[in-house]
């Protein structure tokens, strides 16, 4: 832990309100807490986070440039929905990205990063087995976030997270619907096994297929049943598990003695 200043860590002290503003509400959209299509209330926000709407304005226009919120002249401020067009183009996007960040991978991982992914493979298998999405998600996260470190390339790994982050809470829900978790799972084997096996072409085309395939099974879901891009408006549920830093960050300065 760095030192302290002005009471707080200096890895906190260090960052303005505004991107503590912004981490926090664009890990609520990545996870689907707000979801696709939810209202963004500038002066709840203000209030939630107990400071003033000028930080909080900052934030959701940085997140509007990330892709993550729409921001309507006379209308507020919505967490973007997707098409399903812009899905299957973000996907198929991805699935080459992953393909390229694979092949690198062959390249230049070491014999022990490939026996930590083979141990979380292992957790992965114990997800499936249990059918448990939130276990399974939690593992394709960290499966897919320890596989692209080994990559080497940090632009690349940035293009892929966004990729990713706008993307989740449709392919949450794309596990939930299609009880695609098995498939997923045996999808990683075949990625693991050619990285294994340093065979470059293999892990790239598995790579890419990983991610084609689960793009089109859920566009073809949303074009059979297009409720699946609607999402419940309520966020009340967003704040339930509190603020990671918000609380002792803009807590009151405690008068001097």
């Amino acid at each position: 832990m760095g030192k302290e200043k002005g009471g707080l860590p200096e890895s906190l002290a260090s960052i303005s309100a505004t991107d503590r503003v912004r981490r926090e509400i664009e890990a609520r959209i990545v996870a689907g807490l707000l979801p696709p299509g939810a209202q963004l209330d500038e002066g709840r926000l203000s209030r939630i986070f107990s400071i003033s709407r000028t930080p909080v304005r900052e934030a959701l226009l940085q997140l509007q440039v990330l892709g993550f919120v729409r921001i309507a002249a006379r209308s507020g401020t919505y967490v973007v929905q997707l098409s399903a067009g812009e899905l299957a183009d973000i996907f198929e996007s991805l699935a080459y990205a992953e393909g390229l960040c694979a092949r690198l991978v062959v390249q230049r991982i070491g014999s022990a990063q490939i026996k930590d992914l083979r141990l979380l493979h292992k957790e992965g298998k114990r997800a499936v087995t249990r059918k448990s999405l939130d276990d399974y998600s939690a593992y394709n996260k960290a499966f897919h976030e320890l596989f692209y470190a080994n990559c080497g390339n940090a632009y690349l790994i940035n293009q892929i997270t966004q990729m990713r982050k706008r993307t989740n809470p449709y392919r949450m829900r794309h596990f939930d619907y299609t009880d695609r978790m098995a498939s997923s799972w045996f999808e990683h084997d075949r990625l693991l096994l050619a990285v294994v096996n340093k065979d470059e072409h293999g892990a790239a085309r598995e790579a890419t297929e990983h991610i084609l395939v689960g793009g089109k099974d859920f566009c073809d879901l949303v074009a059979a049943s297009p409720e699946y891009l609607q999402f419940d408006p309520d966020t009340s549920a967003a704040w339930d598990c509190g603020i990671a830093d918000m609380p002792s960050v803009f807590a009151p300065t405690p008068p001097v003695h």
